[in-house]
């Protein structure tokens, strides 16, 4: 199919919509994809030859091949018992309650900023759906900090 047919058929999906329509439209298709919401740091795992993608969402991380994107292996926050980081070395330590544990050292940003988002996501994880729980601001500092 031509480009100009597709471009054709995609204006007719949406040339009856308004403009607020269209745009939770896109919106939506957006958050569809499939790695919506994932922040990728290149990172040298322990025991790794080369650099590696690492992609931190909402409640997982994953360890991913940097010139093809592809997942490596995945692993959940719910099987997270703990994670520390060595800031002499800017090292990264994750803890499983049934797998080895992961390490891995940042390469282009400050390991302070991986640490920073598995603590947010699971500190967003134990929030109530409820928007009227008052925040905890002492435990997301705890979680996110490192130093308190």
């Amino acid at each position: 199919m031509l480009i100009s047919a597709r471009i054709l058929e995609a204006h007719q999906n949406v040339a009856q919509m308004s403009l607020i329509e269209a745009k939770v439209r896109f919106i939506q298709a957006w958050q569809s994809l499939p790695e919506f919401g994932m922040t990728h740091f290149l990172a040298k795992f322990q025991g790794g030859k080369r650099e590696e993608l690492m992609g931190i969402t909402y409640n997982r991380m994953i360890r991913m091949d940097a010139s093809t994107g592809d997942a490596i292996k995945t692993w959940r926050f719910s099987n997270m018992k703990q994670w520390n980081v060595n800031w002499e070395i800017k090292m990264v330590t994750v803890e499983f309650a049934d797998e080895p544990s992961l390490s891995f050292i940042c390469a282009e940003v400050d390991c302070k900023v991986v640490h920073e988002f598995i603590g947010g996501y699971i500190f967003l994880s134990t929030r109530a759906k409820d928007q009227n729980e008052s925040l905890d601001e002492e435990m997301f500092y705890k979680l996110t900090s490192g130093w308190v």
